[in-house]
């Protein structure tokens, strides 16, 4: 589990007391992602039996043999009303009947085996890359070491090349035949949990997902067949 990293700071909320919970074996365990859900609406009690009827599992293909199995938990930062908050956060598994796999199910804005989420990590971004921000100011403002954001540089530069080419393959015609790190992230805009969706769809994995990242053994990822938020039908891998 994720160790802090702003013992004491103001900016962000108190974090809830740590519960039990089932052990989680990030190492081997596959991923389901529900579009529907960020941080701040996810409820890894709401989930019933009957939410994963449609969804199919990522390893052997079966639909709908999913029971639920427990849950596990793990820091994330999230921004809520534009403020930041660093929070343990719950995480509901299922498992596969079939093949008896078990999957974590992730809310479409959590990028796993990072803390920050989607919308905060593409904050710290633009305000880097399209408003010239220098890394001590963003620090400063918002309570980030800036060890912590140097490493959120190197993660989008570690990614640039696969969204320059996701953008290339979904929509060649507004990309330009050259892109610096800058005209990267200005291709990323709203909904961004679109873009996540489809990134996931074309590279089997999220964006800036980095573990696993240069391994064939990397887990694979599923997703729910729900509605996402923008009224378009969610389809599997």
């Amino acid at each position: 589990m994720e160790k802090p990293l702003f013992p004491g700071r103001k900016t962000f909320s108190k974090s809830p007391p740590r519960s039990r919970s089932i052990c989680f074996d990030t190492y081997q365990k596959t991923m389901v992602f529900d579009f529907s859900k960020t941080c701040k609406t996810y409820k890894a009690k709401s989930y019933k039996k009957d939410d994963f009827a449609g969804t199919r599992c990522p390893v052997c293909n079966a639909v709908g043999r999913f029971k639920l199995h427990g849950s596990y938990h793990r820091y994330v930062v999230y921004f809520d009303e534009f403020r930041l908050f660093y929070e343990l956060f719950e995480i509901k598994r299922i498992k596969c009947i079939s093949c008896k796999t078990t999957h974590a199910v992730m809310p479409g804005d959590i990028i796993p085996y990072m803390l920050l989420t989607l919308f905060v990590l593409l904050f710290i971004l633009r305000l880097f890359y399209l408003e010239a921000k220098p890394v001590l100011n963003i620090a400063e403002v918002w309570g980030f070491s800036f060890q912590f954001i140097y490493s959120a540089l190197y993660v989008f530069r570690k990614h640039a090349p696969r969204i320059y080419q996701y953008f290339r393959e979904v929509s060649p015609r507004d990309v330009p035949t050259v892109a610096d790190d800058a005209g990267i992230i200005s291709l990323i805009r709203k909904p961004f949990m679109q873009f996540q969706s489809g990134y996931l769809e074309l590279n089997k994995r999220t964006c800036f997902m980095c573990k696993f990242f240069n391994s064939a053994n990397g887990p694979r990822t599923g997703r729910l067949h729900i509605l996402l938020p923008s009224g378009g039908q969610q389809h599997n891998p």
